[in-house]
């Protein structure tokens, strides 16, 4: 019996191809790698609803939060992990909403904002008693903004209960925290998240009307136990702000984490009270080098290591050579003092 020449058939991928999603475009009917999704976001955009998936660039979100809403609502009725998705929100978007990545949401996901300029997208607090973005979720990365930061809250509030709730591993990177000459924190540690980094950032003109503006805060909180853990700041910018780093009243603050890197301007019409304060934690034993100390190197000037286990201050340039923790060459061979 002559056997029958069947053409060769391919079913229809289930998912449409995604630029930047591995797998997407196979035509075998199964992604073979990530179940990861692309989400567009663009406020500006005639037709941009959060009744959309948001798939597809010209039928973008409305809101960030609604396409992290949509993420972890599919990861629901998918029984699919979503984790590795990204959010683009276009150059031309002016995200003005509070948003939560909650606990429920997907893992290790991407908020990218595509802007080619320094300050787009610029991304603003609707309520200004809190954060732009509050991250409650592991191992999200968030890059390429401008953040206005809101006048009684931050413009990323990094939330670990040490429980349900836990940015671990978050990696914030590429953004201007901008206060306008105003606006309350940056970045804030709320409770004890761990293995944070941040980089290639400016934190510029916080100030608020009682001085208590910070670039970067520890808050002391009853959320979480122990302080932020493993964390890396690095290659940051800080000037024009009430106070740059530091643990509030100095209770909660890094512990084993490296700051290097950065630029600890003293300000010229806003002097900086507290520029690298790690006296708060209840480890210390932070690394401190690489980084620019301007002014005078000295604990009344707002550098500050733990009292009980200080860690090590070396090989950072300083402007204050008069100070015996400084070498003739500029460069600290202490702790300040």
């Amino acid at each position: 019996m002559t056997g029958f020449n069947l053409p060769q058939l391919r079913a229809a991928p289930w998912y449409p191809g995604q630029m930047g999603v591995p797998g997407s475009d196979v035509q075998r009917g199964l992604r073979t790698e990530s179940a990861a999704l692309v989400l567009y976001v663009d406020d500006e955009y005639p037709t941009a609803t959060d009744a959309a998936d948001g798939t597809d660039p010209e039928n973008p979100k409305a809101t960030i939060q609604g396409a992290i809403d949509q993420l972890t609502a599919w990861q629901t009725t998918l029984a699919t992990d979503l984790d590795g998705s990204v959010i683009v929100v276009a150059a031309e978007a002016t995200p003005t909403e509070n948003v939560t990545i909650p606990a429920t949401a997907p893992k290790n996901c991407y908020i990218l904002g595509a802007g080619v300029k320094e300050h787009a997208p610029t991304w603003t607090a609707l309520v200004t008693t809190a954060p732009c973005l509050d991250v409650q979720r592991e191992g999200w990365i968030i890059e390429g903004f401008t953040f206005n930061c809101p006048a009684d809250a931050a413009g990323i509030r990094l939330y670990d209960d040490n429980a349900d709730a836990s940015s671990y591993k978050t990696t914030i990177r590429n953004c201007i925290f901008d206060g306008l000459w105003g606006g309350h924190y940056g970045i804030e540690f709320y409770g004890a998240p761990h293995r944070a980094i941040i980089e290639g950032y400016q934190f510029i003109e916080l100030q608020h009307v009682d001085g208590s503006s910070h670039a970067i805060i520890v808050a002391n909180t009853a959320v979480g136990p122990g302080d932020p853990y493993q964390c890396i700041v690095r290659n940051n910018l800080f000037w024009e702000n009430d106070n740059h780093v530091a643990g509030l009243a100095h209770i909660r603050g890094f512990n084993l984490s490296v700051f290097t890197g950065n630029i600890f301007h003293e300000g010229e019409i806003n002097l900086a009270t507290e520029k690298l304060d790690l006296r708060g934690g209840s480890r210390g034993h932070n690394i401190v080098t690489q980084n620019v100390f301007c002014g005078t190197y000295s604990q009344a000037a707002g550098y500050r290591a733990h009292a009980g286990t200080p860690g090590m201050w070396v090989g950072n340039i300083a402007e204050d050579v008069a100070s015996l923790q400084v070498a003739d060459n500029g460069f600290t061979v202490a702790v300040p003092v």
